[in-house]
């Protein structure tokens, strides 16, 4: 098995995952360092770029090369050319739920996506698509206005809703349909949380868990516009928004995919809040 994204919050995750279960299996990176500091001894490293695929391909030789899980990166084209040279024949990708959307054919995060899917099947892959919904960590983004904010925290769209699915359940699916790749051959597997909850219940949780006396407004977008403006492209503002839009306007379907797979429930975001708490406290 040959990983790509190792030092990636998915990736990772994966990574230990199969470490834990004494599978020997291949990781590339930009930089080894990274990896090595993960230090997980059933891992083999090769270093190098997605650009320069070729390279680490010819590294090989003696590696279990006939699966791949594949994070979309800039040259994933590439990386499926040079797969398919060097004899891989699986592929695992992690796609995105936003495919599913009924606003699919206007969203850039979908249609990025869709067109490695495309690619995988044109070019002959036996494959399975992981389709996670938003990530629980997505919300690591309000850490700097809980450590820096002292009585009030405004955010827009607090009635936007997510059915945000934890990355560690994301990771535990990934390996088990990489160990039972022919179980799941040709599938689309779209993973969602237990629940679907509003941007309102997942601020409120932080400060419930931080014991903190914030108070909660709403912002109104041309405040966040300017606000986020100092922090990050318009084109990544947009994508916010339009996420939002589509939850106030459509309804989030949520699927039984992890606890059928992991025969338990999905992990909650209430959870995840405590698991990261340190992140949320004041400096």
């Amino acid at each position: 098995m040959i990983i790509t994204g190792a030092t990636g919050k998915i990736g990772a995750k994966v990574s230990k995952i199969l470490d834990s279960e004494n599978l020997t299996f291949t990781a590339l990176s930009r930089s080894k360092e990274k990896l090595i500091a993960l230090n997980l001894p059933h891992m083999k490293i090769i270093e190098g770029t997605i650009e320069d695929s070729e390279n680490w391909m010819r590294q090989l030789k003696n590696v279990d090369q006939e699966l791949l899980f594949l994070v979309r990166v800039n040259d994933s084209l590439e990386v499926l050319k040079s797969a398919k040279k060097h004899g891989i024949k699986k592929i695992v990708f992690l796609s995105s739920a936003s495919i599913n959307h009924n606003n699919s054919v206007d969203s850039q995060n979908a249609i990025d996506h869709k067109i490695i899917e495309d690619n995988i099947k044109e070019m002959g892959f036996e494959y399975v698509f992981i389709r996670p919904e938003a990530f629980m960590g997505n919300a690591l983004y309000w850490s700097n206005l809980f450590k820096y904010s002292k009585n009030e925290i405004k955010w827009p769209q607090l009635k936007a809703k997510y059915a945000s699915v934890h990355e560690s359940d994301v990771a535990e699916v990934i390996v088990e349909v990489m160990k039972s790749f022919s179980t799941f051959e040709g599938q689309i597997l779209t993973l969602t949380g237990a629940n679907v909850i509003t941007q309102k219940y997942m601020l409120e949780e932080i400060i419930r868990q931080t014991a903190s006396n914030i108070q909660l407004h709403e912002q109104s977008l041309s405040e966040f516009e300017t606000y986020m403006s100092k922090y990050m492209e318009q084109k990544y503002v947009s994508l916010r928004e339009e996420d939002w839009q589509y939850s106030l306007h459509n309804k989030l379907e949520l699927t039984n995919t992890i606890s059928n797979i992991l025969d338990r429930e999905p992990l909650t975001y209430r959870e995840w809040v405590s698991e990261n708490l340190t992140t949320f406290e004041g400096v």
